[in-house]
């Protein structure tokens, strides 16, 4: 078993590698969606706008929401994960053949390369399957075991499908203390495609990437922040540091990938419960930091 997990590893390692300076966003949903159906056009949409904007697109590799996201991206967009079933699932006509796709016979190395490549995830209308890895992606995430990523529950206009996990369920679990309050944030629901696509976008305004160093977290910005907006952020997100605030840094003195030695980073001691926060830290820092840039380009006009 473990030599047949090494072997999947590699293989995924081998096919994502060339490809880490691509955005990525992998879409979830059934097999069983038929072509004509609303939902299959409007995750097709979906992963067209998004293909558009310059993500690439990731799936199961299957028919139903799978093949509709492949379409929408297209070919050369398009990364496929199969699983090995006794009932073969075949590769849809889009990834057929591409050296973007390959198969995982164990579903934790597929779900692995699922999250660990994606910077956004989109969920559509879907079985078991689907839930399950809907339901790993927000326990990753709340547990800070995956970097902070927007999640879309995307549905058809006028479709409800996603509707009662949000008024019903989550509710439930909050009032039940089984989740935290701030845990249904981690969820952006929209029937609009154009939505769905600014709400992954404008997460990477000047957010760049995630990284744990020891016991702190190290966000890196594309700019800088000013001395207010760094202010503003520590005064509204104190409550989930366990100790110190949250600092800029230009320099890290311990080991860094080096392509991203330039960036500036904010470091902080965040509370281990606390971690389902930063996707809201995460846009509050880019909402001050295009004011801050708004004003700059306003100034240099007058």
């Amino acid at each position: 078993m473990m030599a047949h997990v090494m072997h999947e590893i590699r293989i995924g390692l081998e096919t994502f590698l060339p490809y880490q300076a691509w955005r990525k966003v992998t879409v979830f949903g059934s097999a069983r969606i038929k072509e004509e159906h609303p939902r299959y056009k409007q995750t097709h949409a979906c992963a067209k706008a998004l293909s558009e904007a310059g993500f690439m697109i990731i799936t199961g590799g299957g028919g139903g929401m799978m093949q509709a996201a492949n379409e929408g991206a297209g070919v050369e967009r398009s990364f496929a994960i199969n699983i090995q079933l006794p009932m073969e699932q075949s590769p849809n006509h889009v990834v057929q053949g591409s050296p973007r796709h390959f198969y995982c016979k164990y579903f934790f190395t597929r779900k692995l390369f699922f999250l660990k490549e994606s910077d956004a995830v989109v969920l559509t209308a879907g079985g078991f399957g689907t839930l399950d890895e809907a339901f790993e992606t927000l326990t990753l995430l709340q547990t800070g075991r995956t970097p902070p990523i927007p999640v879309v529950l995307l549905e058809a206009p006028g479709d409800d499908f996603w509707g009662p996990f949000i008024r019903s369920w989550t509710r439930r679990l909050v009032d039940d203390g089984l989740i935290s309050s701030e845990d249904p944030a981690l969820l952006y629901h929209t029937d609009d495609v154009d939505a769905a696509t600014r709400h992954i976008q404008s997460f990477y305004v000047n957010y760049h990437s995630f990284r744990y160093a020891g016991d702190e977290v190290l966000l890196r910005l594309l700019n800088p922040l000013t001395d207010k907006a760094l202010e503003r952020l520590n005064a509204e997100f104190s409550d989930i540091l366990c100790r110190g605030d949250i600092r800029q840094v230009w320099h890290w003195p311990k080991r860094d990938t080096p392509c991203f030695s330039h960036l500036p980073r904010l470091r902080m001691h965040v509370e281990f419960g606390k971690m389902n926060v930063l996707p809201q830290l995460i846009r509050r820092m880019n909402a001050l930091y295009l004011n801050d840039h708004e004003k700059v380009v306003s100034s240099q006009h007058e």
